[in-house]
């Protein structure tokens, strides 16, 4: 037979060094991903990925933009947005690995089925919404186009539409979780 688990309690200015510890390594690690994120953006031309629902609807042409820093703050935040994608894993990690000490057995084993089905139903909510909801929208409201108007989408103007869109849509896609959590 195993020996019961102790718990031992840790002073409160222990438990604020250990998070600060652990706050460090995320925003480490946050960083290192935002910089492979910004790599990876203009290596395979992300920025250029991002805008394929919106490309038939230019008449041939490319995404303007007004303001001289606009190609490179879109860049940094589709950067942002990859960077926090590749460092999720460790920033998860850290979290648990503060917060699983204060847990019971059984609190711990329903955390990683949640995890990964959070996980699974945001990207499944964001890619809906690329893959879907985004074409299907921008039809709609390129419907309205008459003669007298010519569109000229603006790259942060598209950008600013499509990445929230494609976020709240990924968090939509939560309520289920959130919904099991409250019953």
């Amino acid at each position: 037979m195993a020996p019961k688990q102790v718990k031992i309690e840790m002073p409160f200015l222990d438990h604020l060094e250990e998070l600060r510890w652990r706050l460090i390594w995320s925003l480490g690690a946050l960083t290192i991903g935002v910089a492979v994120g910004f790599w990876m953006v203009l290596r395979f031309d992300l920025v250029r990925v991002m805008a394929t629902p919106v490309l038939p609807y230019l008449n041939g042409q490319n995404l303007v933009y007004t303001h001289p820093t606009d190609p490179f703050s879109i860049a940094l935040k589709a950067a942002m947005i990859i960077g926090t994608l590749i460092a999720l894993p460790f920033i998860l990690y850290q979290i648990w690995a503060f917060l699983s000490p204060a847990l019971y057995g059984h609190e711990k084993k329903v955390v990683i089925p949640v995890l990964i089905g959070a996980v699974a139903l945001f990207a499944i909510g964001a890619s809906m919404a690329y893959f879907v909801v985004l074409p299907l929208t921008l039809k709609f409201l390129h419907g309205f186009q008459s003669t007298t108007l010519t569109p000229m989408i603006t790259a942060s103007d598209y950008y600013g539409f499509a990445i929230p869109m494609a976020l709240a849509l990924g968090v939509t896609f939560e309520l289920p979780i959130a919904i099991v959590a409250l019953t």
